[in-house]
């Protein structure tokens, strides 16, 4: 298969300018090579708008609509399928600071199951209902500064207010408690917490939706029973583009990881409770490709100016932006087949909404099994009044 990729929204690190509150992606899959195959009908097209290339943001919908039979034409003839994947930058933001301060693995007042199963989902909305866009800041400059140990007192400051809002809120006592007893670890340790980074580009809201994306290469190259793409074409951005090549190498290498792990370890990750809901195979990274990213401009690629404007009819599509009738209609030819995910609290909320319609009712659970969840709740309060809190 033959993969270009586009991304819209890229404001960098800065997570919080109000005018570009969403990073997305677009991946457009076809079986054959569409800068080959596209080439008169793309003349055409460049033709009728008197354009050297296509760009969705400078020809707005009036010029657009102008070439959408030609577009039209060349969906029919290409078949391509375009997959979507977003961050919500502030929801990002979110994340970040709850994984730096509840890793079970660092904090030693979290609960295993508070971190590494669904339940963190729950966490993470009750965490947004007590934080405010200056403390939400603060925490993505300490998760993403280069020098963290010189950031204690920061560190401290934050988790104090967040402590102070978490137990002055209207949550119900048992998330009160966890959350209370995270930040007051935390305040004892700082530096214990997963701050900081080396490498503040691989943190980026780029970096980790192009993971979303290299995913979607993986089941769209498995649902064809491919085993490599035919070429990875990403447009060219001088910022993101080393850390987009990187994201795949790691990538790469963790899926060799797990092809080569034992069935043991295997099994263990698909039955992960984290990963409930989700196929063994998206688990395992199969079919991840190992063919080598290629940058190019835009102005060099068929496939980059058709993912440029597939990307931005879908932008304006999910936020009922002003669309004409043809490019609604281009769209109707492409999305059905689409893949749409990306980082939000609505899509947490599904997530957990999915995996709690897997447990068995409360009224279900016998005595026994009741006892043992108090017993594991009891030991929890043990083992955190020995932290001397």
């Amino acid at each position: 298969m033959y993969f270009h990729i586009d991304e819209s929204g890229n404001t960098g690190n800065n997570l919080f300018d109000p005018n570009q509150p969403r990073l997305s992606y677009g991946l457009l899959a076809s079986a054959t090579n569409v800068d080959a195959r596209g080439q008169a009908l793309h003349a055409r097209m460049l033709k009728t708008l008197g354009e050297p290339t296509l760009h969705a943001n400078v020809l707005g919908v009036e010029r657009l609509t102008r070439i959408a039979p030609l577009l039209a034409e060349l969906q029919t003839k290409m078949q391509f399928t375009m997959d979507y994947y977003f961050i919500q930058k502030p929801v990002y933001a979110l994340v970040l600071l709850f994984d730096a301060v509840f890793d079970a693995g660092l904090n030693k007042a979290v609960k295993w199951d508070s971190y590494w199963t669904p339940l963190r989902f729950v966490l993470i909305h009750k965490l947004a209902s007590i934080v405010s866009d200056d403390l939400l800041e603060e925490g993505w400059r300490l998760c993403t500064h280069k020098r963290i140990t010189t950031q204690g007192e920061a560190i401290v400051a934050l988790l104090t207010e967040l402590r102070k809002r978490a137990l002055a809120s209207s949550l119900d006592g048992r998330s009160k408690e966890i959350m209370a007893d995270a930040f007051a670890f935390g305040i004892a340790h700082p530096l214990e917490l997963d701050f900081g980074t080396q490498d503040d580009k691989i943190m980026s809201p780029n970096a980790v939706c192009f993971q979303f994306v290299l995913s979607s290469m993986a089941r769209r190259l498995r649902k064809k029973s491919l085993k490599d793409a035919s070429s990875i074409i990403v447009d060219q951005q001088a910022q993101f583009n080393r850390a987009q090549i990187g994201t795949h190498y790691h990538q790469k290498l963790i899926a060799q990881g797990m092809k080569r792990a034992s069935t043991e370890d295997r099994a263990f990750m698909v039955g992960h409770p984290l990963y409930a809901n989700f196929g063994a195979d998206e688990v395992l990274l199969r079919g991840m490709p190992r063919a080598e990213i290629q940058i190019r401009r835009s102005s060099e690629s068929i496939g980059l100016q058709v993912v440029d404007i597939y990307l931005w009819i879908t932008n304006r599509l999910l936020q009922d932006a002003p669309l004409s009738d043809e490019l609604t209609g281009l769209g109707s030819m492409f999305l059905p087949r689409s893949f749409i995910d990306g980082i939000s609290l609505e899509g947490m909320a599904r997530r957990f909404e999915e995996f709690m319609a897997g447990l068995p009712e409360a009224s279900a659970l016998t005595k026994q099994q009741m006892q043992m969840v108090a017993e594991n709740i009891a030991a929890h309060h043990a083992h955190v009044k020995t932290l001397g809190l």
